[in-house]
């Protein structure tokens, strides 16, 4: 078992490599040595595992899977041993979090503060995540949980796990102090019309929340918002909020975030975009201690 271990390892490295001489050099190993545990593993699983070409190697669909699988061991290999040694030496222990530029600016923060006070010797990496890749990188173990509004795709979900622990819902928001909030009338609402009268800024980082705006807006009143400034950047989306009369449309979650002057949810009648939040991760991690402080804090919010 070690030994092929020992071999998915070396595999690993010949094909981030591109080249055995290069892998070789890596991992301190002469070229015949290494193209021996090359040999073996195929010979293990029957079936070749790169293609050679002109300027080095590159794996073959097997080899791919095989690399995947080899990546997720490593990972479960260093938890499995941090737990193992922190009876004896207290190794220092690493959680990845993937998350989402709404999670990382609402969510993430808070619950970080929780982990951190439970397990004070522990690392936490919080890195920026588009969802394409991001479920790629928690199978292959360069992430260990998600934070994500996306389903788990059919075929994606395969020895991964979704942990739902909150509803985001989108709305228009203003500054407290915006004057639109006077416009309201008898029912409490803002009437659609004056939704035009200011200007917008929108998020666009997520292109969400620009059609939200504008196919809501349109297809109750025929035409679309102004929208005069467009960030990339959340906080910058917020701080242009606070800062003049603008309108936006933001999740809830992240609105609540922002004081001094507060962000309002505008009472108009459009029916808000609704969001599960949810937490993604490898089903092995079940029993993970820090993994499970995670998902009780979470469903505290």
């Amino acid at each position: 078992m070690l030994d092929q271990i020992t071999h998915l390892f070396r595999l690993q490295a010949i094909f981030e490599e591109g080249s055995l001489r290069k892998a070789a050099e890596r991992l301190n190993l002469t070229q015949p040595a290494l193209s021996r545990s090359l040999a073996q593993l195929e010979q293990y699983f029957g079936r070749p595992l790169l293609e050679r070409h002109a300027r080095g190697v590159t794996p073959t669909p097997f080899g791919e899977r095989v690399l995947s699988e080899s990546l997720r061991m490593q990972r479960q290999w260093a938890i499995s041993e941090a737990a193992l040694r922190s009876g004896e030496v207290e190794g220092t222990r690493v959680m990845r979090i993937g998350a989402g530029p709404v999670w990382r600016a609402v969510m993430v923060p808070e619950l970080l503060l929780h982990l951190q006070k439970a397990f004070p010797k522990m690392d936490f990496v919080v890195k920026n995540t588009r969802y394409s890749q991001a479920v790629t990188d928690l199978r292959e173990g360069r992430l260990d949980v998600l934070f994500t509004g996306a389903p788990l795709e059919e075929g994606a979900a395969q020895r991964l796990r979704a942990h739902a622990f909150a509803e985001i819902a989108d709305h228009v928001v203003a500054r407290e102090c915006h004057p639109i909030f006077e416009t309201r009338g008898p029912d409490g609402l803002v009437p659609l019309e004056r939704l035009l009268d200011y200007p917008w800024v929108i998020y666009d980082e997520i292109p969400a929340y620009a059609a939200t705006a504008g196919n809501a807006l349109f297809e109750q009143i025929g035409r679309d918002p102004r929208i005069s400034v467009r960030c990339e950047s959340l906080l910058s989306t917020m701080t242009v909020l606070q800062r003049g009369d603008f309108l936006s449309i933001l999740p809830d979650a992240a609105a609540r975030a922002v004081q001094s002057p507060a962000l309002r949810e505008v009472p108009v009648s459009l029916r808000p975009r609704r969001t599960t939040a949810q937490i993604i991760y490898r089903d092995e991690l079940e029993d993970w201690p820090p993994l499970q402080a995670l998902l009780d804090s979470a469903a505290s919010i």
